[in-house]
């Protein structure tokens, strides 16, 4: 599997299940402690394979800014219904 781009969608009984950014359409599922490190659910991650291990690297900043536009829409839907 080359480098690709996923967020992490939600976790399941010990799987991690990703969809791939940005269409968010194909997901993959992997083994929690098949994973190099731990994530948190709606980061977005680089994933790699090596040797049925996954490097996973935290995109910080475009989870971050992801993070700010979910937060300002929903801030947006709350003003909008008072």
């Amino acid at each position: 599997m080359s480098s690709t781009k996923y967020t992490l969608d939600r976790i399941e009984d010990g799987y991690a299940v990703f969809l791939k950014y940005p269409e968010e359409e194909e997901q993959i599922i992997i083994l929690q402690s098949a994973m190099n490190k731990p994530v948190l659910v709606g980061d977005r991650v680089q994933i790699e394979e090596f040797d049925g291990m996954y490097h996973i690297e935290i995109l910080r900043e475009e989870t971050e800014r992801k993070r700010a536009d979910i937060q300002n829409l929903m801030d947006r839907l709350r003003h909008k219904h008072q």
